[in-house]
Formats: C-alpha cells, structure tokens, sequence
C-alpha cells in the first residue's frame, strides 16, 4: 500500500524511554484538542470538537436575555467573499487567542490567516497575518469549481495549520505566523484545489482537496504535524491497494464491497475502484480507465474518535455529470445493476487513523446520476437504537436522505427522507442501496429529465448541529430546490479543464422559499419544527445549552433560536450575506457569539463572479436560483461579527 512506516512519535517516543518527556509533550495533537474541548470558554477546532457536534454548554446567553445581544466588534478578513468557515478560539501562552483566514478571490487576497489577542475580549488586537506569497498558482482561482472559499483553520502542538486555495498545507507558529512547514499537497493542473478544512487526528494532519468537475482523482493524506512529512496516502478510485482496501474491510457488510467481492454479473472480483468504471474510448485495459479521471475527492469534513481510532471522511460524485460515460453497458436499467457503481465515489470511509487503512466503506449513491457529492459531515454520537446503545455516525447528504450508522462496523441502521425526494424511493436498509426512479433519472445524452433535490442537494457543506445529551436531534439547515438536468456529448478527457457535460437549471420547490432550518429527529425521520426563508439558507448551525440555535441567511440575517419550539428569538442584519458557521466562546468573564458575513460559494458565486444573471445554466445551476431568490442585491463584504449581552 502507497503509504510511509514512520512513527509518529518518534522522537518523543525515544525521550520517554530515557525519561525525557514531560506529560504536555506525551500527549497527541488531538488530545490537546479534546481536553481544551472540556474547557467550554474555547472552541477549539472547526466543529468545535473532532466528532464536529457544533455543540457548546455556554449558557450565559440564553432564551430569556437573547433580546439583549449587542453587536460590540467587527474585524475584516480583507477579502470580500466566500467565507463558509469559522474562527477557532484557544488558549496560547496564557492568552485566549483567536485564529481564522479568509477566502481567496486572487492571490493578492487569498488566504490571509489573522492571530487575534483576546485578553481585552471586546477590543480585540492583531498580533501577526500571515499570506503566503510565493510559489503561488493563480490558475487554482478559475479551477474552483464552487468559489474560492476556506473552511476553517485548526491550532494544536503551538501551531496553525492551514491550508491555500492553490494547494499548500502550512503549519505557522501559533505566537509569530513563521512557517514552520509547507507542503504542496493538490496541484490545480491536475484539477485540484484546497477548500477545506483538515482535520488533526493524532498527531496527524489529515488533508483532501476538491475538483471532482475539473477530472480530479481523489486523495486523502495524512502529514505529521511536527515535520509535515506524508505518513499515508490513500485515494478514493483505482486498485485495492491505492485505496488501502485490505482483505478485512467490510467484514461486517461484504455486500457493501471487499477486496474479493464478485459483481452481479461474476465478471470481476477485487479492485472495485477499477473495474465499477469503464474503459476509455480507445483502450482495451480497465488500469487506464476512467477511474484515473474518476472524482471521489474529499473535499469538505473529516471527523474523529479517539478510541476507534477512525477517521471518518466521505468523498464527491464520480467526475463528470453525463453518466452513460461511466457505464459500460448502454441503459439506465443495466448500468444500475452494481457493476458499474463507480466505486468509491460518494462513499463515507472509515480509516484507520495510522495506516489510512479502510476498516469500513459505504457508497451512498452508486452510479451517480445528480452530482449528489457525498462529502457532507459525518456526526458523531452515542444514541440508543432499537433498544442497543451504539456508536453513532450521522450524516446528512446531498442525495436528501439522513443515513445513521454504527461507526464501529458500518451497520446501516436508518435512512430518512430530510426534503423532497422523488429520485429514489427509498433506501434498502439490507442491501444499503437506493431504490431509484428511472423517471426522474438523468441518464441518456440530451433527455430532460426533472429531480428533487436538486444537485446542490437537501443540504451542500452548510453544517448541521447537535446536542450530545440529545444525541437523534439535529439542527440542519436545507435547501429546497429541485432541478432539470440534461446529460450532454463529452468533449475531452482532460484534467484541470471543466469537466461537467450536462445543463442544469435549479428552481425553488416552492415559491418563495429557498431555505428551511429544521430540527429533525434521525431516528423517526421527522421534523420538530421548521423555519422557512425566502433566502438560502447556505451556512452553519450552532447549539448551545442556553436553550438556542444560532444560524445565518444568505440575505445577511443572523437568527438566534429557542432549541425547543422553532420561535426566532433574536435576528440582526449583517453586511452580507452569511455561509459561515457560529461559534460561541466566553473571555474576560462574558460569553461572546461570532459569524462570519460574506456571500459566496456555489449558491453564491454568480454574484462575487460577476456572471450573466439571465444565463439560467450559469455556474452548473446557480445562477437560475441566485436570481429567483434575489441575490443579486446582496452585497458582498468579508467580515467577522462579534456580539455579547448589553450591560
């Protein structure tokens, strides 16, 4: 397997034995983070913890003082869009300090990385910025396939780790914004850029990239967080060892694909990631295939639990959108049967944590027709099920159905319909597979075909929030938007080039409503409440023990929620649109709320982008739904917003 034997803990592990080490230094990276975690003044990482539950036990500001929340600062991340992340807040040197970047219209603006000492919490002062400035690749900016945005920076061992547009992942130190180590990791000639965020496991930083529509080939890489050095490389497509499938992968659900799994047809066992594609026009052999140009990147959240020791990462839809190119056999029918699932795209994975290793793989969406990318969060918690306590994984997809799993083995336990479905009827809980509706079914070169939900799915990146002690409730912002999609002609094989071939046209499902917030019970499949908005609904929840959600719209709108009836409680408008995610934090004795404003990704690109708002294909759809929802009249601003209680 295409992966390095390095110990991880090298030199610390040979300084414990000769009794060298202190405690502080035994301990990992992600140790670090899920202590600081227990610390509920901090917020320590992307999803506030690595089981991303956005959750915190702040209840300073609650349902009873909301009204009271008071705008007290504002500070600008010097680019003007595509902010769909979150600052992290921890403790550096005995100064509660915040750390965050911006998004990367041009590489004069790209990336800008800001330190903020929070010792005065309500006059917060910049101590470094950091933008990388050379060696840059302005290519990355037009090979983005849905704006240039960033997802979030993480801290651990005094360090930032971060990555660029253009594909480098940097760790700087925590006190100066010195590199400390660069890595080129995505390459945009080969379609690839970086949008985030990576994910700290161990002492592992863990990075994907996207560029599923530009002919990437997924990848997942895991660098030691002191030297930056590769520990293990695994792709998505291809042969069982460039997957890091072993012979124990799917042990428990074989039907969900092994090392010797024979398709329908008995015609392939093995090496899924090759023979689930076909052939090129012009080649004979399956090892140059499409599988090279296949998608399946991993290009949003990675989660972690410490005591599996396994990273949960789910990848995109399989390259292009015109699929009767990636079947072998010629109708809608035949290229459903399971040999030509175009494996291991729209797959969460379970990998083991210091090999990269896949304990267990299940695909979503086999045989994509909709660009339903998988990558959505995966949520983990501990639920009762069916009278059982298990080890929970939720997530939310594209497709529009909530599937729950047992994370230990991969057990599928649940999948619910969270929006308007008609694509497939419904999931098979036996075989794992979606039951799909030939109607609305994208298959054939220039047949029309209408589907719901549309390919920006029932909910994109924006994500959801839970309550661990209320571990089947969460809190999901959805899009509701349908779609017609016609499959057309395939022009070039080339990777980097936009690869999408098919015209997409996105409409609200209802008039007048683009966005729902919804608390939705994954268990029973059903909504407690719901709040819908003219207005997508493109960014992040947050929940707190203050009774509340925290939420933004894409007309700048910032919500706080009662957690239990669904009542909008408190709403300020920012200066922009808002695709950020909340986080709450608490400094100097008071508990502060911040969010970042600045309209952008995919939903939000034909306006920073400047495109026709009259071409109802523009950027694969958006452009239809930006102009039926009013985003053009959306200012755009990059800025964090700070708010706390009035005195």
């Amino acid at each position: 397997m295409k992966r390095n034997s390095l110990l991880l803990l090298g030199g610390v592990m040979l300084a414990a034995a000769v009794g060298l080490t202190s405690p502080a230094l035994s301990e990992t990276a992600s140790e670090q983070i899920d202590k600081e975690v227990k610390n509920p003044d901090l917020w320590p990482a992307p999803g506030r913890d690595n089981k991303l539950t956005r959750h915190s036990s702040l209840s300073d500001i609650n349902t009873e003082n909301v009204k009271k929340l008071e705008y007290v600062w504002s500070q600008s991340t010097g680019a003007l869009r595509g902010h769909e992340g979150q600052p992290v807040v921890v403790m550096h040197d005995g100064k509660p300090m915040m750390y965050f970047s911006s998004g990367c219209p041009n590489m004069a603006q790209c990336n800008i990385v800001q330190a903020l000492d929070l010792t005065d919490p309500d006059n917060p002062v910049q101590v470094w910025n950091y933008v990388k400035k050379t060696d840059r690749d302005p290519s990355a900016v037009p090979r983005a396939c849905c704006d240039t945005i960033h997802r979030g920076v993480n801290y651990a061992k005094n360090k930032v780790v971060y990555h660029t547009l253009d594909g480098f992942v940097i760790a700087l130190d925590a006190s100066t914004g010195k590199e400390v180590w660069v890595v080129k990791h995505a390459y945009p000639e080969k379609g690839e850029t970086i949008t985030g965020p990576t994910l700290i496991a161990e002492n592992l930083v863990i990075a994907g990239f996207g560029g599923d529509e530009f002919a990437a080939r997924g990848r997942l890489t895991a660098y030691d967080i002191e030297t930056g050095k590769v520990v293990w490389n695994c792709h998505s497509t291809g042969p069982d060892d460039d997957v890091c499938m072993t012979p124990d992968t799917n042990k428990a659900n074989p039907h969900f694909g092994t090392t010797k799994t024979e398709t329908h047809g008995g015609k392939y066992t093995g090496n899924l990631g090759v023979h689930t594609y076909p052939t090129r026009e012009g080649e004979e052999q399956h090892p140059e295939g499409e599988w090279k140009i296949g998608g399946g990147a991993y290009w949003a959240w990675g989660s972690y639990d410490p005591e599996l020791k396994l990273v949960y990462w789910a990848t995109g839809n399989p390259g292009h959108w015109s699929p009767s190119y990636r079947c072998g056999a010629k109708t809608h029918d035949e290229c459903n049967t399971g040999d030509w699932d175009n494996k291991w795209s729209m797959t969460i994975f379970a990998r083991k944590v210091d090999t990269g290793e896949v304990a267990w793989a299940y695909q979503m969406t086999p045989f994509d027709q909709w660009d339903y990318d998988g990558v959505n969060e995966n949520i983990l918690t501990d639920m009762e099920i069916d009278g059982k306590k298990v080890k929970a994984l939720t997530h939310f997809d594209r497709n529009g159905f909530a599937y729950v799993l047992d994370r230990t083995n991969g057990n599928l336990l649940r999948a619910h319909k969270y929006v308007t479905v008609d694509w497939a009827e419904k999931v098979d809980l036996k075989t794992g597979r979606p039951v799909k509706v030939y109607e609305h079914s994208p298959f054939e070169v220039g047949r029309n075909v209408a589907a719901c939900p549309s390919a920006m799915g029932g909910k994109d990146q924006q994500p959801c929030s839970v309550d661990p002690k209320e571990p089947n409730k969460f809190y999901c912002p959805t899009n509701n938007w349908c779609m017609e999609d016609e499959p057309q002609e395939r022009t070039h094989t080339q990777q980097g080039t936009v690869y999408v071939f098919a015209n997409v046209y996105m409409y609200p499902e209802k008039p007048g409503i683009a966005g729902k917030l919804k608390k939705f019970d994954v268990l029973t499949g059903k909504a407690d409440w719901e709040i819908p908005d003219p207005y997508p609904n493109w960014g992040g929840t947050l929940v707190t023990d203050g009774g509340l959600v925290f939420y933004g719209s894409n007309n700048g709108d910032f919500r706080a929620v009662d957690r239990k009836t669904g009542k909008v409680l408190w709403q300020k408008r920012l200066g922009s649109g808002i695709i950020g995610n909340p986080i709450t934090y608490k400094a100097n004795g008071k508990q502060y709320v911040s969010i970042f404003a600045g309209l952008g990704g995919w939903i939000g690109i034909p306006v920073t982008a400047g495109l026709d708002m009259n071409d109802k294909f523009g950027a694969i759809g958006a452009t239809a739904m930006a102009k039926a929802t009013g985003l053009d009249k959306i200012p755009q601003g990059g800025m964090l917003y700070t708010f706390r209680l009035g005195e």
